[in-house]
């Protein structure tokens, strides 16, 4: 029985404002030891109702959105900034892509395009806002491992209260 093929892609992880940096961290140092490019992913928080279209417009919206708005383009441009020092440490070749619609179709999405090797996530966070946001949309780490076709890396962050992307 033939194998199916290894993807030959990045190292995929969802990054956003105020996540926990060993989520980046992690999946940067498994890019360089892997000899694989890091991709970050940021999927805009107001972008979700690109769900709702026909398949076919909303991978199209959803991989490759339109004009940012001001404070998207503001959060990328803190990511980017953040990220940049996090792969510079593990040594690891990185880009930023910025997405739409629901966080973990479109990380799904994207790694299918990019023929992601694997895919990082971090676990939830706590605090009641995080517990609400989870109990009405499910967690993105979650939803990501069971629905997944190729290899997901979840990074713990329960109780990290360091540093985060900002």
């Amino acid at each position: 029985m033939d194998q199916p093929a290894e993807p030959s892609g990045p190292v995929l992880v969802g990054v956003c404002p105020g996540q926990p940096l060993p989520v980046v961290q992690e999946a940067a140092r498994l890019a360089a030891a892997l000899d694989r490019p890091l991709l970050c992913a940021y999927v805009t928080a107001d972008s979700y109702l690109t769900e709702w279209d026909r398949a076919a417009l909303r991978d199209d919206a959803s991989l490759h959105p339109g004009p940012l708005d001001e404070e998207d383009g503001q959060h990328a441009l803190h990511l980017a900034r953040a990220i940049d020092e996090v792969a510079a440490g593990a040594g690891a070749a990185w880009t930023l892509r910025v997405l739409g619609g629901d966080p973990p179709h479109a990380l799904m999405r994207l790694a299918d395009e990019a023929d992601a090797r694997l895919v990082v996530v971090g676990t939830r966070r706590r605090g009641p806002g995080h517990a609400v946001e989870s109990w009405l949309a499910g967690s993105v780490g979650t939803r990501i491992a069971h629905d997944q076709t190729r290899p997901v890396v979840v990074v713990p962050v329960l109780g990290y209260r360091g540093p985060t992307l900002t």
